[in-house]
């Protein structure tokens, strides 16, 4: 099918494949990569309900809830059983929604259940089209997104959520998601406030919602994978460079990095101002202390903090994709700039896009901290959240937004008669 233009920018008429971008307006200049639409035959079913974690509550000794009538709720463990206002629950316990839980609400049905390692774990069974919206209003700024935004986001967002429920219950895990950000963060259903502005962007985020409903992206016939970050610096990262362990394990394929001239040019004008800009900055500096340093070497082999660190490998944009750790005694690690992420903190190294480094990489740490000076936050791959959103003001409309970041894939939308039909209790 063809998903065409339903913002209110400048229309892109499609026939057959995804929307190139219109002309640009002012210095945005991009030529987008025109990918062909998906043939019907052997598309994946869509679910129509899906089951998100509620990470927050795993462990918890009880769950507090207010229904729709506004009337409290208390679920609790006693022994191995789980007890509803004080009896005794079928196992797992099911509430029906909406209820809100620590001040989110949360439509479909509340499961509670025994955690077998003590305390209580609860989930949501939620209709797939009322999580992606409340992905899309966690993972971007609604308040100031444009509906091409919006709507390349939820396709990014329910293609991502289709594809991870198919590879774990494939793997005989629990087919279910996470609310965090180590799947897509989920804080479930948008409330807006009473402003005027408020209900006009959960309108837009609705409409956008609603106009890509069931819509995926593909790569050839397998679901894409459709990874997004917040900001590239200028310019996305392949998927085979970064997730090495996906393409090595079910040999996955996902996109290719790409150029981002919006992140790239807001990280001149920062270079050329010395400073982040006040209102959306790329550049950051970070410094690792010793102890973190030790840290560090330790989880990856070394007898205490690294010496020498630099760059072992790079992209075509300069993104560190390996990083050599150098001991003291001249042993090296060789390990993913990911991994080393993950143990310095996501929210310490934000990206790979490091620029500059003290000590440099070839001098040694003489026993002080290292400072890291980087672009853009995120692991790179797919969707620059970033550049989506100036992309989307400069005129363009999802699916060309959808084609630049990832050339190659392919827009599908199953029939209707493909997915049962769930009523939203959001939209009521």
């Amino acid at each position: 099918m063809v998903l065409g233009a339903t913002s209110c920018a400048p229309r892109v008429t499609t026939h057959g494949k995804l929307a190139t971008p219109p002309p640009s307006h002012g210095d945005t200049e991009v030529t987008s990569p025109r990918p062909q639409v998906a043939p019907a035959r052997g598309r994946p079913q869509l679910p129509a309900l899906v089951t998100v974690e509620l990470t927050a509550l795993r462990g918890a000794s009880e769950i507090i809830w207010r229904g729709a009538d506004g009337r409290p709720g208390l679920a609790e463990r006693i022994g191995q059983k789980v007890f509803v206002d004080g009896s005794p629950a079928a196992s797992p316990a099911r509430v029906s929604g909406p209820v809100v839980v620590d001040g989110r609400t949360y439509d479909g049905t509340l499961v509670i259940s025994p955690l077998a390692g003590g305390g209580l774990e609860a989930r949501v069974r939620i209709d797939l089209e009322a999580y992606v919206e409340g992905v899309v209003a966690s993972e971007t700024s609604i308040w100031s997104a444009t509906s091409p935004e919006l709507e390349a986001q939820a396709i990014a967002a329910r293609t991502y959520a289709v594809a991870t429920l198919q590879q774990r219950s494939s793997g005989g895990a629990k087919a279910q998601l996470s609310d965090g950000v180590m799947d897509q963060a989920f804080r479930g259903r948008h409330v807006p406030g009473s402003s005027s502005r408020a209900r006009e962007a959960a309108d837009r985020l609705a409409r956008a919602v609603r106009a890509t409903e069931g819509v995926i992206l593909l790569r050839g016939d397998r679901l894409e994978e459709a990874r997004y970050h917040a900001a590239c610096g200028g310019h996305t990262s392949a998927f085979s460079d970064v997730f090495r362990k996906e393409v090595r394990e079910r040999s996955a394929r996902g996109p290719s990095g790409v150029p981002c001239p919006p992140c790239a040019r807001r990280a001149a004008q920062e270079s050329v101002q010395g400073s982040p800009n006040a209102q959306r900055p790329l550049g950051w500096i970070e410094e690792l202390t010793p102890s973190t340093l030790a840290r560090i070497g330790r989880t990856f082999g070394l007898p205490g903090a690294p010496r020498r660190i630099g760059p072992a490998r790079t992209d075509s944009g300069g993104r560190w994709i390996d990083v050599a750790l150098e001991s003291d005694s001249g042993e090296v690690k060789r390990v993913p700039f990911e991994d080393l992420r993950r143990v310095a903190g996501y929210s310490v190294l934000r990206s790979g896009a490091l620029v500059a480094t003290v000590p440099r990489p070839a001098d040694p740490l003489l026993g002080g901290g290292w400072r890291a000076q980087g672009r853009g936050r995120g692991h790179g791959v797919g969707l620059c959240q970033e550049g989506s959103r100036d992309l989307g003001k400069a005129g363009w409309s999802s699916s060309a937004i959808l084609a630049h970041y990832y050339p190659g894939a392919t827009l599908s939308r199953p029939d209707a008669g493909d997915r049962p039909r769930v009523a939203d209790s959001a939209s009521k």
